[in-house]
């Protein structure tokens, strides 16, 4: 397992961030035999945005530079479901659904090396149920409020709702957009506000409320992860395509250039 240490100290990502510039960019890591391309994503929802023909045109480069070389995807978030056709893939799983369309076309494997946070938050006792569920719903809004989701708040939220409803862990729980609302004013001592920055509750590089904390303890065992798998990989030989938000590169890149190079 990758330790904790290799990755970049969550005190000095603000400063680091800051030579990167807006996502996306790119990262890569080549030796005689194979090639990592890591392609770091602004999750956005929108067919229209510059990301895509970026991706695009990167992952063509990808195909050309491993041409008759074993290869793999890694993505975030889950393996994701195949969508018919790139514009709802984006639509419904941005970048994440649409590298699964492209490799699908090109038969290369994708798989997801992203544990969720409720199978993550087993390693920590002290983080609650309650605790995970309200990080899920903060990610929720947040999406919402930065990118292109189509539908009302409340039509967003229902959506989002149903969902969990339907899943064993969330069966003692009330799954609803006031319920969720309640949690999140006993967790953060404060009213719900769409308003608010929740990009801010859910950063893991802020300090300052105990959802701060709890992106902090997640993030960092999700990052544990991913790495492990992409080294793994590595050392089975395979050339590898990862896609996942920016935040996770400029965190993970430290890891890589030693675990790797």
């Amino acid at each position: 397992m990758v330790n904790k240490n290799l990755l970049l100290p969550r005190e000095k990502y603000a400063e680091v961030s800051q030579q990167y510039g807006p996502s996306p960019f790119t990262f890569e890591i080549k030796n005689e035999k194979q090639v990592l391309f890591y392609f770091a994503a602004n999750h956005s929802h929108d067919s229209n945005n510059h990301q895509y023909p970026i991706l695009r045109e990167y992952w063509d480069r990808f195909l050309k530079a491993t041409e008759g070389k074993e290869k793999v995807v890694l993505v975030e978030g889950g393996v994701r479901r195949i969508e018919k056709d790139e514009e709802v893939a984006v639509r419904r799983g941005s970048e994440g659904s649409l590298i699964t369309f492209l490799a699908n076309k090109a038969n290369v494997p994708v798989i997801s090396p992203d544990p969720s946070l409720e199978k993550l938050a087993e390693q920590f006792p002290d983080v609650s149920k309650e605790e995970v569920l309200l990080m899920r719903f903060i990610n929720k809004v947040d999406s919402f409020q930065r990118h292109s989701l189509s539908g009302t708040f409340e039509d967003v939220m229902e959506d989002w709702c149903k969902q969990r409803r339907g899943m064993e862990t969330w069966k003692d729980i009330d799954i609803s957009l006031p319920n969720m609302e309640e949690i999140y004013k006993r967790v953060l001592g404060k009213d719900f506000d769409l308003k608010d920055n929740m990009n801010q509750l859910a950063d893991p590089n802020k300090t300052g409320t105990r959802m701060n904390e709890v992106a902090t303890l997640l993030t960092d065992a999700r990052e544990i992860s991913i790495v492990s798998e992409i080294e793994r990989c590595w050392k089975e030989g395979k050339s590898i395509f990862a896609i996942f938000g920016s935040g996770h590169l400029i965190a993970q890149r430290p890891a890589l250039e030693k675990l790797l190079i």
